[in-house]
Parts: structure tokens; sequence; C-alpha cells
């Protein structure tokens, strides 16, 4: 199809991309992954309601209709024990799964830190990685706007890995790609980095209605990435399904020239993913 699409109806039949549908239940896969392998997900936000801090505009999941006043009120947050059932089933089952587990990833339905008891739920994941899935890394993806709580940054302290939404160098790019829904700002979430061990950043770059590939918003976006000083960055372009219309996908083009220009300045090299 060579038309642009005019709604989130007709992006199925565009350029390959895909819809995303919220899961259902606290364990679900394994599913194949590009970066993670064979991933066993753990969703900690409950069934079929994404629960999130950002509304990005590229976000696979759809827009984030629960405001954060009301999520404590009336996100179905999984109790302590529902999550530890469904974790030592769940983790007991994917252990005879073939091919085997390579990662165990944190994510699901939004934004994993907003559980209430996030620390005690990654303390749950630990447990019941350590007797059934022994030596699988645990990733959890995170945007990062709950790093001002100690306790969330000392439970992602706990886990293997932790992958960090970062699309935006500068406030005026940061509020249009990825509308938090608190306050929040570049340097507030740079500020929560700190006491982190290590990073991934993931980094998703479109245009059209939203655009943050332009070369003034790049440079600033690289010089947060030397700040942070990730292990690793993964460059994504869109390849789901958005919640907005009128974004557009970058050709491969522009993702590998972010790429270069972010490893000559700051000698990170990152992987692209279209």
């Amino acid at each position: 199809m060579s038309a642009k699409p005019k709604s989130r109806d007709e992006f199925a039949e565009y350029g390959a991309l895909r819809y995303t549908r919220p899961v259902a239940g606290i364990v679900y896969g394994p599913n194949a992954s590009r970066r993670l392998g064979n991933s066993l997900g753990v969703n900690l936000l409950g069934d079929g309601q994404k629960v999130c801090s950002f509304d990005c505009p590229y976000c696979d999941l759809g827009r984030t209709e629960m405001r954060l006043n009301r999520i404590k009120s009336d996100a179905p947050f999984p109790s302590l024990e529902a999550i530890d059932g469904a974790l030592r089933e769940g983790f007991r089952a994917a252990h005879q799964s073939v091919p085997k587990v390579d990662h165990i990833a944190v994510s699901g339905n939004g934004e994993p830190t907003l559980h209430p008891l996030f620390g005690d739920a990654v303390d749950l994941i630990v447990r019941a990685r350590d007797a059934h899935l022994p030596g699988t890394p645990i990733v959890v993806f995170t945007n990062g706007a709950s790093l001002d709580s100690r306790r969330v940054a000392d439970a992602l302290n706990k886990v293997d890995e932790r992958f960090l939404k970062f699309d935006a160098g500068n406030d005026r790019v940061f509020k249009a790609i990825n509308a938090p829904l608190a306050r929040s700002s570049v340097s507030k979430i740079l500020a929560g980095v700190r006491p982190l061990k290590d990073v991934v950043v993931q980094s998703f770059f479109v245009r059209g209605a939203v655009d943050n590939t332009q070369a003034p918003d790049i440079d600033d976006w690289m010089e947060v990435i030397g700040l942070i000083k990730p292990k690793a960055v993964h460059i994504h372009g869109m390849s789901r399904v958005p919640a907005s219309n009128g974004l557009e996908r970058c050709d491969e083009d522009t993702l590998y020239t972010i790429a270069s220009r972010l490893e000559r300045r700051t000698q990170i090299k990152s992987l692209v993913f279209p």
C-alpha cells in the first residue's frame, strides 16, 4: 500500500505494522522477541487496561485513558498473593518450554513501577526465578518517571537489567513524544537514573505529527545519552500500530545515521531495530 494511513485501523496494512493488544494474566508467553530471544513476560498491572504515567503517541497499547490521580482507586493491580501464585505456576511451566526461556521481561500493560508494591513484587519475581528458572536474566522496562522514589530505584537494582525509555533530550520534545501525565522532565529523570547500577537506553524515533529526528533535537538527545552513560542504546523505529494518527515511520537510513552520530560523539555503540 503506497498511500499513508488515515486512521489506526488502516495501519494494520501499512508498512507491515502490527497491532498489539493488552495482555491478560500476570505471566504470559514465552514469546519471540527481537532483543530478548524467547522472552517470558510478567505483567503487574492487571488485565486488559493500560496503566501508565506517559501517553506516548507512538505507544502500541493505545492511548492512556486512566489518569494518574485515579490509579490507586481504579487500577486493577493484582495482589501480592495473586502475583506469587501466578509466578510459581507460570515459571514452573516455562521451565519445560522449548526453546528455553532466555529472559524474564517485566513490562506488561504499561509502566510496571506504578504497582504500589513494586519492590515486594520484584522480590517475588526474583524468588520464583531462582526456584524455577535459575540463571535466567530478569529485565524491567521503565519510562523512568517513578525513579524519584528510592524504593523503586532499589527494586530496579535487584534485577539483572534495566531498560530505560529516553526519546528526547529537551523538555519541548519530551512533552510531545512522551506526553507525561505528571510533573516530569528530562532533568528529573536524569537525576533518578543516578542511583541505578546501569541501564540500557531504548529510544524511539518517529516523524509526522510528532517528530524527534530534527538535527538540534538529536544533538540534545545525544548529550543526555552521554550523561547517562548507558551500557547500550537500542534505537527503534515504529514497528507496531501507534496510539495516534499522523505518525510516520523513520526509514532505516535515518535510524542508522542517528546511531552513527551517537557513536562518533559519545563512543557508545547502539543496536538499531527498524
